[in-house]
């Protein structure tokens, strides 16, 4: 069977294609060497990306990009097929795919992944770090638990929608100690197309960076629902760790007029702090723990047992590998274990931003 016309591929468009994706992969590295340039490309270029990506996403109702992850695994699978019975020749397969690949890349990095190589939050915040003391960490947490104890509500009867207003209104106006841009683009959390097998793999939420979109599981329970929508709103003003994402919820919902918004950050950052007295000081972790009101121990308690009724071990394992070896690409070391590490960042800033916010 001869090949169709325009099958083949000049050596011209190859080297055409071959420059444009060198290029790109070496501005891509450059940008992953530098900090300082990263962080003007987020605080400058960025929020116009922003600003375009989600206006589009929001003309539908739906989530674009996890139907834009479908097409292209579906493009990418139909690539592959027509290779391999032959309907287009290796030369335009491996075009096809370089281009794929060049398209993805740049797309995920320019349209928001470059946030992956900023400036860390203590230096743009121009916070100290604490080295780790084990009193400094007992007494931090002595208050952290005192703090949530007073902030108990029951939170069974939750107005999403006032929710997503509220948080709206804070980062809008705590933007500059956050020091975020504003407005960054337009916040329409969305439904998730495969809600079901997300809630298997125990996703409470994500952010889509090629169409700028929030998505939050509405499986989740009313008590996480506040900071979980926190979160994934940080990730689109451009904080790309995990850990640094936790803490800009924990500061929002805390400071919070609406109680329950409040109670969301305490009791959702309550557990990685317990879980650092359990590693770290073992021999504190049952008192300290007595010393929690038993209503925030039953929410800790329903939440865990909400996602393990809906739990698949196996694709919870893939997908925990799978997030792992992302965030470890994108130059986190400590993989999933960055959401931990708000602990940290919360012993060292708690005090300052709190002062900055009065």
């Amino acid at each position: 069977m001869g090949l169709k016309r325009g099958d083949r591929v000049g050596k011209g468009q190859f080297i055409r294609l071959l420059i444009i994706a060198g290029a790109l992969f070496a501005l891509i590295f450059l940008f992953s060497l530098s900090p300082t340039l990263s962080e003007w490309y987020m605080r400058r270029i960025y929020p116009v990306v922003a600003a375009i990506l989600s206006f589009v996403s929001n003309i539908f109702p739906f989530s674009l990009y996890d139907l834009f992850l479908v097409l292209a695994v579906l493009l990418l699978i139909g690539l592959i097929v027509s290779a391999i019975i032959r309907k287009i020749s290796f030369s335009r397969f491996l075009f096809s795919l370089i281009r794929f690949v060049t398209v993805m890349v740049a797309w995920f990095y320019f349209g928001w992944g470059i946030a992956y190589f900023r400036e860390d939050f203590y230096t743009r915040s121009d916070i100290v770090e604490k080295r780790y003391d084990p009193e400094v960490l007992k007494d931090f947490t002595v208050r952290f638990i005192g703090k949530a104890n007073l902030c108990y509500v029951d939170c069974r009867d939750m107005d999403r929608s006032e929710v997503r207003k509220e948080i709206e209104s804070l980062y809008r106006s705590l933007c500059e100690p956050l020091r975020i841009s504003y407005p960054n683009g337009k916040r329409n959390p969305k439904p998730m197309m495969f809600e079901p097998l997300y809630s298997k793999m125990g996703v409470s939420g994500y952010f889509g960076p090629f169409f700028n979109e929030i998505h939050v599981n509405n499986y989740s329970l009313n008590f996480t629902y506040p900071s979980t929508l926190a979160h994934e709103m940080a990730h689109q003003f451009g904080i790309a760790l995990e850990s640094e994402a936790n803490l800009y919820a924990f500061v929002i919902c805390a400071h919070s007029d609406n109680e329950k918004i409040r109670y969301s950050a305490y009791v959702s950052t309550l557990r990685y702090l317990l879980n650092d007295i359990y590693q770290f000081l073992p021999e504190e972790y049952e008192s300290l723990r007595a010393s929690i009101r038993p209503e925030i121990i039953t929410d800790l308690q329903r939440n865990r047992e909400h996602w393990l009724a809906a739990r698949d071990e196996s694709l919870s394992a893939m997908q925990d590998k799978v997030y792992d070896g992302y965030l470890k690409t994108n130059k986190i070391s400590s993989g999933q274990a960055n959401y931990s590490e708000v602990v940290g960042l919360l012993v060292s800033s708690y005090d300052i931003l709190t002062e900055r916010f009065r």
